[in-house]
Parts: structure tokens; sequence; C-alpha cells
């Protein structure tokens, strides 16, 4: 039986009829990842609710923030992480549109500080590591509170808001993903999906329409259109 706490807001839906939004307490979400409907995060939300912002335009990461590493419930993560040395930064911002699709070779772990959205797409959609189509992609909503375990190579990018005010996350992941490239990285091109290299376990793509993405040298290969939601 699904649980009321991960019903779509009927406005939401009604804002957004040109796309199907899926909850993440159905089978569709399970190709993506699993919901950790156990996991004690109360001390996280509360404290990324109390010292993280949402910035007045665009989005902001934060890959590690001390603040939440320090807590009892995030050293506990790294056990969905085979052990590794982990990192507990966030994600806050006003993101609407897709923009473009990265990928870690490892899982990610998402906690909703607010209700998000998020566009999902498998993997076996990217085309000889140079194109995705939009089409493929998949939004899910994650109510505030909860928590899932997004699969390595899933293809997602920055949540989108829900909400006028925008969007708070907590972003869970092996130390040193998204850091800089070394120099050995950053000239490597032995293969098709060295050209995806951005940094520190993450391969990415973007939409030619993503000048933020495309001026830092982020390959174009996000194909269609940019899609964009609309919040409440």
């Amino acid at each position: 039986m699904q649980s009321a706490f991960y019903q779509i807001p009927g406005a939401l839906i009604s804002a957004n009829p040109h796309f199907m939004i899926h909850r993440i307490d159905s089978s569709r979400f399970a190709q993506y990842g699993a919901l950790l409907e156990e996991l004690k995060v109360d001390d996280l939300l509360e404290t990324a609710h109390r010292l993280t912002a949402i910035p007045q335009e665009g989005n902001i990461y934060v890959a590690s923030l001390p603040e939440l590493e320090v807590l009892d419930e995030a050293k506990s993560l790294s056990a969905y992480f085979e052990g590794e040395e982990i990192q507990v930064g966030y994600c806050n911002g006003r993101n609407r549109s897709i923009n473009g699709a990265e990928y870690h070779k490892s899982p990610e772990l998402f906690i909703a500080v607010t209700d998000c959205l998020q566009f999902l797409t498998p993997f076996s959609q990217l085309k000889d590591f140079n194109s995705v189509h939009t089409n493929a992609a998949e939004l899910f909503y994650f109510p505030k509170g909860s928590v899932a375990l997004i699969k390595a190579k899933v293809l997602h990018l920055a949540p989108l808001c829900v909400h006028q005010e925008g969007f708070k996350s907590i972003i869970v992941l092996p130390k040193g993903t998204n850091e800089p490239l070394d120099q050995e990285g950053r000239y490597r091109e032995n293969t098709e999906e060295d050209r995806l290299l951005f940094k520190q376990n993450k391969w990415m793509l973007a939409h030619p329409n993503r000048i933020q993405l495309t001026s830092q040298g982020v390959k174009i290969g996000l194909e269609g259109e940019n899609l964009s939601i609309k919040p409440l």
C-alpha cells in the first residue's frame, strides 16, 4: 500500500500537465534507487534547514559542510558506500529546468530538506558517451524529509523547486567527489567516456542552452527541449 507521505500535490500536477510526475514509492523508481525509510535524519534535516540558505537566483552546491558531517546521523551513512569515507553537503536553489545530465560511479544519498523534484534518466539512454535525449528523462517528486539512495550511473543533475521560494537538499557522496581533476585526469582522453569527466567522480553533459555549464567546458550532449517545470 502506498503511503500518503509520498502523495504528489494535486496543485503541482495541475500546474505541470505536460509532465507525468512519479512517486518515489512506486515501482517506477526502483530502477533508479531505493527509499531509506527507516533511516533517522531528523538532526541532519534540522541542521541543514537552520544553517543553509537558498540563493536569490540559481543554485548553490557545497560538497562538504562540517556542521552536517559531525552529526552522529551523518557518521553512519558510510555504510551505504561500503564503508568508504564520505562527504555530506547540500544543494539549494531555485532551479526549474533539466539543464544537463551527470552521473557518478558510486551511489548518491539524497535527502529532501524541502519538497523537491528530480529528473532521472537510465544510464542505458546515454548513446556512445556522446548524447542523451531529454525525452528519456522521468520526473520524480521527493517530499520534504524523504531519503533515497540513488544508484551509481543514474543520470541526474540539480533538484528542481516545487515551491516558488526554492528548494533545499542534502547530498552525500564519496569524499572527493566534485573536486577539481588533477593534471592527469584533466588531460586524459583515452576513451569516449573520458571526454565527459568534468570533476572527480563526475561525468557530465550539458544542454546547449545552459551557458553556465558549457562555458566551463562541459561537453554539449543533452539533446531535445530543456525541460522546465512550473513551481507552486
